[in-house]
């Protein structure tokens, strides 16, 4: 009778926790929020269906734990893999191009929510309206935008909490970046060439301007008198850029080799120096969540040096690293410790972390992209000593606890458990009634 008692006990607290939980998410609908178009929109209730027409809002949405409400993408949404997983298995539609979105398309999945973007969707956002689909607008210029996009579209989809911890932790990241480099003086010259026939780059007043800025260096074309200007060979080699960046993806580039066939180029700095590089520019020109890692990217390019060696994160915790380090963050709530390390693709990254006891539950563990791997663990009465290596090139570590990691694992656990305890109590309840019935009828 205890037993079932206490069982039934949490069950309840169980059933009480959902409840408000579901309760908590629907406050504050309807709701009425102003978005990047200038359009107030009214949101009447959570939307349970969305469709993206912008990689970079599905990437917003994804990262809010909204995937499985999203029914419909263009056909360049390809991040996270689980976006072109649920595409190939027909759970969620495309509706055509970012530029090209197929309007009867949209209204067909009878969407709650459109997420649209940029100016040159105006007239289709204007259309969808017309059909009375509720629409909200994102058009981002900067990183701080970026910011508010962000909790803007937590705020219309109930996802309050998980874009407050989203945008903690990139503020985080882009404040480590500054900190870093504002104090340098050295600011490399940076050539971005966006496109090579005709050659293009990125002007003032545009994010990847902003990214080379903040991660300590100074766009070539930073000058130039519009935002995407074409510019000449001969500009190049008169700018004489200390780096050279080339996109990779559908935009294209160049093969390294080919700069050095350019009339005058040899001349260049950054080609005589080989400092000629390749960067995702998914990362730098999709305005969503990952923004910060475009930022890094960049970073460990422009200002590598200021990123590695001995890393004061607070009193409590160090990093020390022969490649680049970014994106420290402590986590509080799991007691567990992030960060990214970059370097180049082979080589190999010795790292140090030394934080105190009280950060970790149990004895030190290392997972690299979510696999654990082997350390040299020393300690003394406060501090852990933790030594390992790594294979670059880009690699997310997490130190923590022998009682917190693998996290996942323990979270699954969990999750079994509550279920194995829901299905025991739901038989028990079941048994119980039907005793009950019996006895009733017995007696009549």
């Amino acid at each position: 009778m205890l037993a079932y008692k206490s069982a039934q006990t949490i069950l309840t607290l169980l059933l009480i926790s959902f409840l408000t939980s579901t309760a908590s998410a629907e406050t504050g609908f309807p709701l009425t929020v102003t978005d990047d178009f200038g359009r107030n929109v009214t949101v009447a209730t959570p939307p349970v269906r969305i469709v993206s027409t912008a990689p970079s809002n599905t990437e917003i949405l994804f990262a809010l734990g909204l995937g499985d409400k999203v029914v419909g993408v263009t056909k360049y949404c390809d991040w996270p893999p689980l976006v072109l997983e649920r595409v190939g298995k027909g759970q969620i539609s495309l509706i055509g191009g970012y530029a090209d979105p197929s309007l009867e398309g949209v209204v067909s999945l009878n969407p709650d929510l459109v997420l649209a973007a940029n100016d040159i969707q105006s007239v289709f956002v204007s259309a969808l309206q017309s059909r009375g689909i509720v629409v909200v607008a994102l058009n981002p210029k900067n990183v701080n935008d970026i910011i508010r996009d962000l909790a803007l579209v937590g705020t219309i989809s109930g996802k309050v909490t998980e874009a407050n911890s989203l945008v903690s932790n990139l503020q985080h990241r882009i404040n480590y970046v500054s900190d870093r480099v504002s104090g340098s003086t050295d600011r490399p010259k940076v050539y971005y060439e966006l496109w090579y026939d005709p050659l293009m780059s990125f002007g003032s007043n545009t994010l990847v301007d902003e990214l080379i800025a903040k991660a300590g260096g100074e766009n070539a074309f930073h000058d130039a008198p519009n935002m995407y200007p074409t510019v000449s060979s001969e500009m190049v080699v008169q700018k004489n850029p200390d780096i050279i960046l080339v996109p990779e993806g559908y935009m294209g580039g160049i093969a390294r080799a080919e700069f050095e066939k350019r009339a005058g180029w040899i001349t260049v700095k950054a080609v005589k120096e080989g400092k000629i590089f390749a960067v995702n520019e998914n990362l730098l020109v999709r305005t969503g969540p990952r923004i910060s890692d475009g930022l890094e990217t960049i970073a460990s390019i422009i200002s590598s040096q200021l990123f590695m060696g001995p890393i004061q994160y607070n009193s409590s915790i160090a990093v020390t690293s022969n490649s680049t380090i970014f994106g420290i963050i402590y986590d509080d709530t799991r007691s567990l410790l992030n960060f990214t390390v970059i370097g180049n693709t082979g080589s190999a990254a010795n790292i140090g972390v030394n934080i105190e006891k009280r950060l970790l539950k149990g004895r030190p563990i290392v997972m690299v992209d979510g696999v654990e791997i082997t350390t040299s663990v020393s300690e003394s009465q406060n501090s852990y000593s933790v030594q390992f290596v790594t294979i670059l090139s880009t690699h997310q570590v997490v130190v923590g606890g022998s009682q917190t990691i693998p996290e996942f694992g323990q979270q699954n656990i969990s999750a079994t458990l509550v279920l194995t305890l829901m299905v025991v109590l739901s038989i028990m309840i079941f048994n119980r009634t039907k005793r009950g019935l019996k006895i009733q009828g017995s007696m009549r």
